[in-house]
């Protein structure tokens, strides 16, 4: 695993002045098995966008060729590229840089498709995206700290923000991946037969900043994935498995904040007509700090769907405000309604919703938590309403367990193993616990009650 110390490794940002969008053409040249390695050129400064070098490569090498990032050298992708790669492989030896100029970047933002862009978006069948260990080169530079810097007060995020990349693939390879500071949701993982391996994300907002809201680590609606070694800080979740997740099996990850939301599915059922699943996750072996989540399902009041077969296994906690938690009431954190307070926890109107159904949650599996929960500062920096967003009522720093099921039904086959997680404080340790009934339950573990957590 990329080490925690790589934050103080990293050189000091230089600043860069404007620029103006210029193409250039790209090196060429015959592999000895027959295919081509084009190299990406660089006009060597921020004045001059390099996308286009990199568009011009992944063409003439978008089958059964190679793309390579010159080591040490600075790219600056200074408009958004797409690509579709046929048994590619792109060799990242050296550093992409992202626009400075925010107001830039959200006119592009504005005006693509629905207002949403990803920076770097792949496309294809048997490609191989391959960083480098070297520290000193490498690396993706996002510039995010100025737009944390930048939130609106009382807001969740300036507007317009872009994706850093997404990977649409059948039979893809990632590995040894450095991130630092992107400005909101980072990985997007579409496709089927992906594996990644060796991450690190640094999107952690410098003492005193802003907050990096939605700064997820890896976002996956892919089938057939596994990511394993990561190391991410963050203000958001890590990993999230969303809508058509399936088959994802993600090991040996350290996450920390402050801010972070550790490991997720969904959130689900945000339009209530849509039927949405996800199905066959295993997180193992995974290490949470200063989180305010350890591992979280949330899905929308009303939605429709499935979660079935979730294992969380093998979770050393520490400092973390909800360690284990489940809410079929979920609303964003922009809402102008809290994620539980509006709801079935406390009988209040459901922000417009309809609850008329829910997203049925079957086969989940929690066992071998260890560790400790954030009593005495709890929550993180990301509150902008009051109660905050992510306010449970009856929560004292004490719950390791926080469950809210929808109803009797909603929740079945739940098991929790091996919890043992305390407060800081030494208190006993409580469960808040709602509608996981016996009946749906038969292997519980715990009584499901809202006061001391009680294993049977």
């Amino acid at each position: 695993m990329l080490s925690i110390a790589l934050i103080t490794l990293l050189s000091p940002l230089v600043a860069y002045g404007a620029y103006t969008p210029q193409g250039r053409s790209s090196g060429i040249e015959s592999r000895a098995n027959g295919g081509q390695t084009c190299t990406i050129q660089s006009g060597g400064s921020n004045t001059t966008d390099d996308s286009p070098a990199f568009r011009d490569a992944a063409k003439q090498c978008a089958n059964g060729g190679t793309l390579l990032f010159k080591e040490g050298v600075d790219y600056y992708f200074n408009t958004p590229v797409n690509a579709t790669l046929n048994n590619v492989d792109i060799q990242f030896k050296g550093n992409v840089h992202l626009p400075q100029n925010i107001s830039y970047v959200q006119g592009i933002v504005n005006g693509s498709t629905g207002g949403n862009t990803w920076w770097i978006n792949l496309t294809g069948d048997n490609v191989n995206f391959t960083g480098t260990t070297n520290l000193s080169t490498g690396w993706i530079y996002g510039y995010g700290q100025q737009w944390w810097d930048a939130n609106p007060k009382n807001g969740s995020g300036i507007a317009s923000r872009p994706h850093l990349w997404r990977f649409n693939l059948t039979n893809g390879n990632i590995k040894n991946i450095k991130i630092r500071k992107p400005i909101a949701w980072v990985t997007t993982l579409n496709g089927y037969n992906i594996n990644v391996d060796n991450v690190f994300v640094d999107a952690a907002t410098t003492p005193g900043g802003g907050f990096p809201f939605n700064t997820d680590g890896f976002d996956v609606a892919a089938k057939n994935v596994k990511i394993n070694d990561f190391t991410i800080f963050n203000g958001d979740d890590a990993v999230t498995i969303n809508n058509g997740g399936e088959n994802v099996t993600v090991t040996n990850g350290f996450i920390a904040g402050p801010g972070c939301h550790g490991t997720s599915i969904g959130s689900l059922g945000q339009a209530q007509g849509v039927y949405q699943t996800v199905r066959n996750i295993l997180f193992d072996n995974i290490r949470v700090h200063g989180c305010v989540y350890g591992s979280r399902i949330k899905t929308y009041l009303g939605g429709q769907g499935i979660v079935q077969n979730v294992t969380f296994s093998n979770y050393d906690v520490s400092n973390t405000t909800f360690p284990i938690y489940l809410t079929q009431n979920y609303f964003n954190q922009g809402s102008s309604q809290t994620q539980n307070g509006a709801g079935v926890q406390d009988g209040g109107n459901y922000g417009g919703r309809v609850d008329n159904s829910s997203v049925v949650i079957d086969g989940v599996t929690y066992k071998n938590w260890k560790g400790d929960i954030n009593t005495y500062q709890p929550g993180d920096g990301s509150c902008v309403t009051d109660p905050c967003w992510y306010d449970v009522p009856g929560s004292d720093g004490t719950q390791a367990i926080v469950i809210g099921c929808s109803n009797s039904t909603a929740c079945s086959n739940f098991e929790f193993q091996n919890i043992q997680v305390i407060p800081q404080s030494y208190a006993t340790t409580q469960i808040n616990c709602t509608n996981l009934e016996a009946a749906s339950n038969p292997n519980l573990g715990i009584v499901c009650t809202n006061g001391t957590l009680v294993t049977n």
